[in-house]
This record gives C-alpha cells, structure tokens and sequence, in this order.
C-alpha cells in the first residue's frame, strides 16, 4: 500500500487540491508554479492568473523587505525553512493577513534552481483585528489612566498593587512605581479594613463593589476615597486581576459632616431653647438661699459646704448660658474687623492664666492682613481654644498663635505643646458633652462651631498623643452669600 502511495503521484496532487489550508509551490526565483483551491479563494484568484507570478504580486509593500530576506537565506541553503506573518492583498483590493511557513524539497543535496518551495498559508485576518482592537483599548485605557484625575489601580486576586496611574502623585503623595508590588490594604485605615474584599482569607461573590474608605497620605494624614472595583475574570472563572478606579472625596465628607454637626446643633438648639430658661430661674433661687446660708454661718463649719454648693450651681449655670448660645439665633451685626486686633485682645485676657501655668504664647502673624466681615463672637471661638490649649499643658509648654492670609480667607492655627487627643476621638469634638477635660462640658467646642459655621468657614483639629494639638480655624475675607 506504501509503495502505491509514492508511485501515485495524482493522490498527492489530489490531496494538495483539497487540503483545507492554502498551499502553492514555488521556484526558487519566487514564481508561483501551482495554487491549491484554498490559496485561490483565499486571494480571489483563480490558479491561472497566479501561475508564474512572482510571491511580491500579492504580497504587501510594507512586508516585502522581511519576507526577501528570509527567502534569500532559505535559498542559499542557510535555513531549512522559515515562518512569517504578512499580509497579502486580495484581488478585490481588501487586505488578508497570513501566517506563512515556507519549506524546501531539494532535488540533491546543495543548492539547484530546480529546488521546490513549499508554502501553506493559514489565515489569521480574524486573530489579526482581534490583536488590533484588544491593542487599541489598551492605547485608550493607558490614555485615559495617563489623564485622568481619578486613581486606577490593577491588582492582583491578593491585593498586591501590579499598575497605579499617575494621578496617585496627587492625590497620594506617592510615585506610581513606589506602590508597584505593595499590599494595596497596607495604606487602608485599620478601622475601614473589615470592608475589603481583597483581604487575605477573605471571599466575596460580587464581582463589582463600591467602597468608602480612609488611605493614608505619604505624609502621613489620611484621605477619604471612593472606589468603583470589578474584578476581571478569565474563561475559567478564575480571577486574573481586579481593577479599581479612586477618588477623592475628602472635601464632600467633611461637607457631610458639616451637615451633620449642623443638624445636630439645631437639634441641641431646640432642646436648649425648652430647658434652658425653666434650669435657671430655680437655679437663680438657689444660689440666693445658698449665699443667705453661707451669712447665718456665723462660725464656718459649714462654709466649705456651702462653697462646693455654690461652686456646683455656678457650674450648671455656666452650662446653662452656653445652651442658650446654641438655642438663640445670631442677629450680631456683621462688620470689618482687624483679625490681629481681636487675636491680640484674647492673648491678653489668658496672660494671668498663662504665667499660673508657666505657658509661653508666641505669635505669628503676617503683616497687613486684610480686615474682615464677622461678629464679635468671632472672640469667643478663640477664646475657648486658648482656653483649651493652655490647660492642656498644667506644668509648662508653649502656645503658638499664627495668623495669614489664604487666597480669599484668613488661616489661623493655634497650636500647643499639650498631651494630645486620641486620633479616635477626633471626630467626636463638638459633641455635645464630649470633653478630654475632667470638668469640662464639650460644649465651647461645639459653640465654637457654630460660630464658624455662621461665618461660612472651617474649623479643623490635628492632634498627636504626647506631642500636641493643632486647631485651625479659616474664615473668608468676604463672606459670599
């Protein structure tokens, strides 16, 4: 049966007539001397208009050099063979993209001009545009990454950081190549980390989630961000990376927590306005039947008594008055006003209290600072910040008060050498009766507040455990309705 194989030269022929990819024979000058039916359809032409054209006759100009050099090395007997990808132009002027391998049947051993050339060609046109606009996304997805504001990661399905986009340089502090390789989670906040589906030994169904969390600056502060996450899946079903887009949404969430603490002061407001007056019209009473005890003790056994009674009372008046702060709506006129000036009259009432405490205030204010809208109120918020921060600091420390001018606000900080508030309980300041004092109230905080608030600005608080806290209030030159 072999040996009628090789005599039967018309079975190859048949098998070179029907084979499904495209096959032609070539000299060794490149005329094509046979073309299957296969390579005819592939280029449109019928067998007779390809014989004895050369290879380049359907070949693309731009793929000519590459092929040439190759089919010169092959003829000269330096290779057996040789692969190559190249397009080829259809009779009907539409480009086919091939993938060539091109063999030799020599008739003797070295080199003979009789020599066959073998190529079979398979079409890979549909792989080719496949590549080409898998390549185009990817041009658009590093354009956009390149440009956009928002952060893009890639990572891994354990969270290691594999591409971040340039805009981390802004909104982090970080190089991008400095993040390459890191655990993405090692720069979440520790009390936002439950909320993370790339955490180790964590599993999660959803492929895409929307997460609200704290990262922490290469500064050292944190910032808020929300970030849309898909993770990308292959045809198995196994996670090959997740990709997650950033942004920044540090000024909404305190303007959200301005919302809340607003609200939250129209709510003590409203209680303060319904117990405030009833507290101290019987407190009045009672402080007078206190003061009248004190006179008939004649001796002064029971003067201490008396004394923390009356020291009480004060105490909750004092309490009193600063809820009806809160409960009365400001109608203070608003007027120019010379912010050193009023800085200056507050260090001077805290001099006495100072010197008790053995605290130095330095001041730092750039000159001519512009004057600006507010109410004299604006004293009291100063006022219960340096209160603050010298009795931070019982046996000794330093207060340094500065003032300048920011764009269209006035930035001043005052900032102690005291023991520090808990970065956990930051956030709490301004609740009503939250105090790191043991006999404060919370409430001057929280009244100071709402005096920046009805002042359209800000009022901020860093703090470190042992080191100090830095409290810094911005007011608009001009306020904007």
């Amino acid at each position: 049966m072999l040996s009628q194989l090789n005599d039967d030269h018309s079975f190859y022929f048949r098998v070179f007539e029907k084979s499904p990819i495209a096959v032609a024979l070539l000299s060794s000058d490149g005329k094509l001397l046979r073309a299957n039916q296969s390579l005819c359809k592939l280029l449109g032409y019928s067998e007779i208009e390809l014989i004895n054209t050369s290879n380049s006759y359907v070949t693309h100009s731009e793929d000519l050099a590459d092929e040439l050099a190759l089919w010169r090395k092959l003829v000269q007997g330096e290779t057996d063979g040789f692969q190559i990808e190249k397009r080829y132009i259809h009779k009907s002027g539409t480009i086919i993209w091939g993938l060539q391998n091109v063999t030799v049947e020599r008739n003797h051993q070295g080199i003979h001009p009789n020599d066959i050339f073998i190529s079979h060609i398979i079409d890979i046109t549909e792989q080719k545009k496949k590549e080409e606009e898998f390549k185009k996304i990817e041009e658009l997805h590093n354009l956009i990454s390149e440009h956009s504001q928002d952060v893009i990661l890639r990572l891994t399905p354990e969270g290691v950081i594999s591409y971040v986009s340039p805009a981390i340089r802004i909104q982090m502090g970080y190089e991008p190549e400095e993040l390459i390789g890191k655990y993405a989670y090692d720069y979440w906040h520790q009390d936002d980390l439950n909320g993370g589906w790339l955490r180790r030994g964590h599993s999660d169904q959803s492929d895409s989630r929307i997460f609200v969390y704290r990262l922490r600056h290469k500064n050292g502060h944190y910032i808020w961000q929300e970030s849309h996450s898909k993770k990308i899946r292959n045809a198995a079903g196994d996670i090959q990376h997740v990709i997650s887009m950033g942004r920044d949404i540090t000024e909404r969430v305190h303007s959200e927590e301005l919302i809340r603490r607003s609200e939250k002061l129209s709510l003590v407001g409203e209680l303060a306005a319904g117990i405030a007056h009833e507290i101290r019209n019987p407190l009045t009473s009672l402080r007078g039947f206190m003061q009248l005890y004190l006179k008939e003790d004649m001796n002064g056994t029971k003067k201490l008594r008396n004394e923390v009674m009356i020291s009480e009372i004060d105490r909750i008046n004092e309490i009193v008055s600063e809820l009806l702060v809160l409960a009365k709506p400001s109608n203070e006129a608003y007027e120019l006003r010379d912010i050193v000036h009023e800085l200056n009259h507050v260090t001077t009432l805290f001099e006495g209290q100072a010197n008790l405490y053995n605290v130095q205030i330095k001041k730092e204010f750039d000159a001519n600072l512009p004057l600006i809208q507010c109410q004299r109120s604006i004293n009291q918020v100063f006022i219960n910040i340096l209160k603050n921060a010298i009795e931070s600091m019982p046996k000794c420390g330093e207060v340094i008060i500065q003032a300048k001018q920011m764009n269209d606000a006035i930035n001043i900080r005052i900032t102690d050498t005291g023991y520090g508030i808990p970065q956990n309980d930051i956030a709490k300041i301004g609740n009503p009766f939250y105090t790191t004092k043991e006999s404060g109230t919370g409430l001057g905080l929280m009244v100071s507040m709402k005096i920046i608030q009805n002042h359209k600005g800000t009022l901020r608080f860093e703090s470190e455990i042992g080191k100090g806290t830095m409290v810094e209030v911005v007011i608009p030159i001009v306020m904007k309705p």
